[in-house]
């Protein structure tokens, strides 16, 4: 499992540096302002899953409530962004994220928050 950096984007511009993944499972660090950008140069789909830590909460009004994983497929040639993820459904007890993808080959991710 690979750690990846955020990177902050901020008024005046930057750069982004994508991060080539090589496992297909990775974690980044929650504040729970960070968003996943996607890019897919293969040909093929992938899909993206951000795994949810807490799935279900018992609710006075409503009763219990269940939270799913995020899962998108991305295209071959296209990019996606996900995100933002509260902290409380999101967060191992590490303080990050857990996502898989169905493969690596041409996929660049990168992690992203408004500084």
């Amino acid at each position: 499992m690979a750690l990846i950096s955020s990177q902050s984007i901020v008024e005046e511009g930057s750069a982004l540096t994508l991060t080539a993944l090589a496992a297909t499972s990775n974690t980044f660090t929650n504040s729970g302002k960070e968003f996943i950008y996607i890019e897919n140069g293969g040909g093929g789909d992938v899909t993206i899953t951000v795994v949810t830590e807490v799935t279900s909460v018992e609710n006075e009004l409503y009763g219990d409530l269940t939270k799913g994983n995020v899962v998108l497929l991305v295209g071959g040639g296209t990019s996606a962004v996900l995100g933002t993820f509260p902290v409380t459904p999101y967060n191992g007890t590490d303080s990050a994220v857990t996502f898989t993808v169905t493969s690596t080959t041409s996929v660049n991710v990168a992690i992203l928050y408004i500084g």
